[in-house]
């Protein structure tokens, strides 16, 4: 068992770290995004690691230096991602956690990224539930065994912490063989 993630902050050092397994590559400095990302990517999200705090995404590379240099001029420290359904299709937005009753996947099966839906506008109206056997069959579903074996064992390292995550076609993620990226593990 690992210490709990107790704030944002804390979760993408421990993210930018690896603890998390298979994620995209992150970047916290513009100068660091500029010499250090893939050129073939032109689209990215510019996040903040403030909780609640302002976030662009679908900001086209020509963007990012501007909308970064923005956040950080209000105080908040940022994240930099690819925006990753404009590179491979999403199978499934997800966060997975194991309850008193067992485990629960609470999500958005193949979501319509085509016609606008994003994880910030479709999650909180859309996502349903899965419990149980129908949370495993999902996530069987979706997952390859390598991603599947990865997420089992967070639920294991971090209970009652919910571990958000993106089901993909693509390998795109830091580790090979995995068809998923964590984007946060917390218990905040």
């Amino acid at each position: 068992m690992k210490p709990p993630v107790l704030d944002k902050a804390d979760m993408y050092r421990r993210l930018a770290a690896g603890e998390f397994g298979c994620t995209i590559p992150q970047y916290f400095d513009v100068g660091v995004w500029h010499t250090e990302r893939p050129p073939s990517v032109d689209w990215w999200g510019v996040r903040t690691l403030t909780p609640g705090g302002p976030c662009k995404l679908n900001c086209p590379t020509g963007e990012v230096a501007e909308t970064a240099v923005r956040f950080r001029r209000a105080g908040h420290g940022i994240n930099i991602s690819m925006m990753i359904d404009r590179v491979t299709e999403v199978l499934l937005w997800g966060e997975v956690w194991d309850s008193p009753t067992g485990l629960v996947v609470y999500g958005i099966e193949n979501p319509d990224t085509k016609n606008g839906a994003t994880w910030r506008n479709s999650m909180p109206t859309k996502g349903r539930h899965w419990q149980n056997t129908a949370a495993r069959m999902l996530l069987r579903r979706t997952l390859n065994e390598n991603s599947y074996d990865d997420l089992c064992e967070l639920t294991e390292r971090y209970p009652d912490h919910v571990i958000e995550f993106s089901a993909v076609t693509g390998d795109i993620g830091t580790i090979k063989g995995r068809n998923h990226v964590v984007w946060e593990c917390r218990l905040y």
